[in-house]
């Protein structure tokens, strides 16, 4: 990093406060050995169904990087021997990564993102089969799935099941929340 830039912002998991499940009771962040690095486009941050800020909460080894603003270069420098978790084509990728980067915003926003950020095209690309059957807190397309259930279906590959599971506990939560503020719980939904 060059002395004169500011220095990048992270978010980082312990600074927020744990999330509730649905019965409000806390759940705990469970600590990962792959660091998990959020890329999350400038124009998510504010999406109410944004799930990579739950996952954030949900694990102690995790930060986020923001992509596109003005006065805040996204730092790459420590990712050279990242995987990425994008949908590709090719082998899985040998071992076991020490970091995984997560590109979080729409498709559109994550394809633009690959586009423009070199180092992101050359990283090995970890993909995943999406689980059918899930429910979602946004329109998805065929095979799409959220920051939060792509990264609770690729630790359960990388890490345990445990480490799924955890992440999809707080994916269920935030599901069942908002289909009660939509008023949808209690009708057959």
């Amino acid at each position: 990093m060059v002395a004169h830039e500011p220095a990048p912002r992270t978010h980082h998991a312990r600074s927020r406060p744990a999330q509730r499940s649905a019965t409000r009771a806390p759940m705990e962040p469970l600590d990962t050995r792959t660091r998990i690095i959020v890329v999350q486009h400038v124009l998510e941050q504010g999406e109410r169904s944004n799930t990579a800020k739950h996952a954030l909460a949900a694990l102690t080894n995790a930060e986020r990087r923001l992509y596109g603003a003005k006065d805040e270069p996204l730092r790459t420098d420590d990712l050279h021997d990242a995987w990425l978790l994008f949908p590709g084509e090719g082998p899985r990728p040998q071992g076991v990564p020490s970091k995984l980067v997560v590109l979080d915003g729409s498709w559109s926003q994550a394809r633009h993102m690959i586009q423009r950020i070199p180092l992101l095209r050359a990283l090995p690309r970890f993909s995943i089969t999406p689980r059918e059957g899930r429910r979602s807190l946004r329109e998805a397309p065929p095979g799409g799935m959220s920051t939060l259930e792509a990264l609770a279906d690729g630790l359960r590959l990388l890490e345990s099941e445990a480490v799924g599971a955890h992440l999809d506990a707080v994916h269920d939560a935030l599901v069942q929340k908002q289909l009660r503020e939509r008023g949808y719980v209690g009708k057959g939904v």
